[in-house]
């Protein structure tokens, strides 16, 4: 199964009393992440569950990435992405989707960050910067905390490698 790890787009910083999760995208993180959500449609991506933090920036996030790839499915709120976001979180949401060959899960650093460090058995702990989209293949069932690097989409960048892969 294909995971999309995907980054919340820039958002606002929290001003007097908003709590963290009523944080919502800027103008900037909108129209930034809409093209990457572009190049993530050029990839050929076409996942069939789309999951979402329930924070407001990151289900902003997923409807922009939605309407980029044509997702005909709703997007899910699913509480297991929220901040502190796990493997125990990962197995959870893939566990509801069986069958399913590629599956968008819309979260937080540094969680997605220590997630994909987990996934791919890196030498030093990654960070995904906002609206970055990496796609890793994982088991389609079982204990899924090993994965294999297919590729990162970051800023203007497809990136094919990632350093610090142990070997």
């Amino acid at each position: 199964m294909r995971v999309y790890l995907v980054r919340h787009a820039e958002a606002v910083d929290r001003i007097g009393t908003m709590t963290d999760s009523a944080r919502y995208l800027t103008a900037r993180g909108r129209a930034s992440f809409r093209e990457a959500a572009a190049r993530f449609r050029e990839t050929g991506a076409t996942p069939a569950f789309l999951f979402t933090s329930p924070c407001i920036r990151a289900v902003q996030t997923a409807e922009i990435l939605s309407e980029a790839v044509r997702h005909e499915g709703a997007v899910i709120v699913a509480p297991q992405l929220s901040p502190g976001f796990d493997a125990d979180g990962l197995n959870a949401v893939l566990d509801e989707c069986p069958g399913a060959r590629e599956v968008a899960l819309v979260g937080h650093e540094p969680d997605l960050g220590r997630l994909l460090t987990l996934l791919l058995d890196l030498k030093t702990a990654y960070a995904m910067r906002k609206g970055a989209i990496a796609a890793v293949d994982v088991p389609d069932s079982g204990n899924r905390s090993q994965g294999t690097f297919a590729w990162l989409l970051s800023g203007e960048n497809r990136i094919s490698e990632i350093s610090g892969l142990s070997g």
